[in-house]
């Protein structure tokens, strides 16, 4: 007998998809991509939504339609999804959880107390998120019940007053093409790779509340409105209100030095301090989701030898030793291999949601490793290392200067893949 669909349930889970989803850093590059939009803030606030928003959405819901990561990526290699997913895993440990604590702290408690210690904060921090993570089924039950909604109503004040008394009038862009800027904008957030890494999470949330099959796929389809509809919301609001501004700042202004910014003027001090206090919610949820999903795979790829229990323990033991040494040379050395899996990312949403037309795995090899091979060879432009011979190479490829190199090589590989697979036989799989 199937079970009635609750709207609470939806609700709840959408909102803990939109914590998963919502890190500090959502906070802080709206209002920046607003400054440079300038009077063409709606333009840009379409391509920002697209990218931001509707790109990780729009992955949770093809992941959910397919049934789960690994049988897209199984059309790859088998092995293929243990990598790909194992690398991403391993740089939210590195980076990602990690930042999480730095932005929260440095940001959000110091913005508030600024004489709390810095390492005593680490350890309290991860030891919160311990203790929302431990229990595996209920982590994001908990997170979406009790600290997101805090949050949401923090962040809707804050962006539905900005927007209601507008702090300026905006003035000339500061970029020719507002809608590509905002879009690339919320593109090199790598929102998609949270849909990636957390949707066994998510889907195994949704079972726990008693849904599978056909309900499972509408319970995510509504969950994913509900924080498509707070992110739209937020981000939407962030970026006007850094529009309303842009006749007064430069974008050599900082991102967080802008966001401090217009809260102040549109709300004063009081905001200030639902803003801080929003800056640590949203980055403990990303933090509890994120812990989660990383103790979740490695017990799954160890087939139980190291059980959820125990790496729910070492995991934020781990990202408090790296956030203790403080962060920035690792960002540096790590960051650029977000950018690898990006696209690796939106090729394999791409062709799941293809995947019931595309006649052989050659399609899937094809796009995946030709788009592997792209990235390997635009890291060291990542890096900030530039190879006279590489870089003219890279810059023949269409659309590279735009950040979409990797479309013309996946479309090439697709193509080739499905014409060499049939005749190489399967024996060659």
């Amino acid at each position: 007998m199937k079970k009635n669909i609750k709207a609470t349930d939806v609700l709840f889970i959408g909102l803990a998809f939109f914590a998963t989803y919502f890190g500090a850093g959502n906070l802080i590059f709206p209002p920046m991509l607003g400054l440079k939009s300038g009077s063409n803030w709606a333009a840009g606030m379409i391509g920002m939504l697209a990218s931001g928003v509707g790109l990780p959405i729009l992955a949770i819901l093809i992941l959910g339609k397919c049934g789960s990561v690994q049988k897209i990526s199984e059309h790859v290699h088998k092995k293929f999804y243990t990598v790909f997913i194992g690398m991403i895993m391993i740089l939210c440990c590195c980076v990602s959880i990690p930042r999480t604590a730095a932005v929260g702290i440095e940001m959000g408690l110091q913005g508030v107390w600024g004489g709390a210690p810095y390492l005593v904060s680490v350890i309290i921090y991860f030891l919160i998120a311990f203790f929302f993570a431990k229990d595996r089924g209920s982590a994001l039950d908990k997170v979406g019940k009790i600290l997101t909604p805090v949050m949401t109503v923090i962040l809707l004040i804050l962006v539905i007053k900005g927007a209601v008394s507008p702090i300026g009038t905006p003035a000339e862009p500061a970029v020719d093409n507002a809608f590509l800027n905002s879009f690339l904008g919320g593109y090199s957030t790598g929102d998609v790779l949270v849909s990636f890494l957390m949707a066994t999470v998510f889907f195994s949330t949704i079972r726990n509340k008693g849904y599978e099959g056909e309900q499972l796929k509408k319970v995510n389809l509504g969950a994913g409105l509900v924080a498509a509809a707070c992110l739209a919301i937020i981000y939407g609001g962030l970026l006007f209100m850094g529009a309303c501004v842009s006749g007064e700042f430069s974008s050599d202004i900082g991102n967080a030095e802008l966001l401090l910014t217009v809260i102040r003027r549109s709300g004063g001090q009081i905001a200030i301090y639902g803003l801080c206090l929003s800056v640590i919610l949203a980055c403990l949820t990303t933090a509890i989701g994120q812990i989660t999903a990383v103790a979740d795979f490695f017990e799954t790829e160890t087939h139980g030898k190291l059980p959820y229990k125990i790496l729910v323990i070492i995991v934020p033991i781990v990202t408090t030793v790296v956030a203790s040494f403080g962060l920035d040379t690792i960002v540096s050395l790590t960051s650029p291999w977000f950018s690898f899996t990006y696209p690796i990312a939106l090729v394999l949403m791409l062709l799941g949601i293809f995947e019931k037309f595309i006649p052989n795995d050659g399609g899937f090899k094809g796009a995946t490793y030709f788009t592997v091979v792209y990235a390997f060879l635009d890291l060291p432009a990542e890096y900030g290392v530039h190879i006279g011979v590489l870089d003219k190479l890279l810059g023949l490829i269409p659309l590279y200067n735009y950040g979409f190199g990797w479309v013309v090589p996946a479309v090439a590989g697709f193509i080739i893949g499905l014409l060499v697979y049939p005749r190489l036989g399967k024996a060659n799989q």
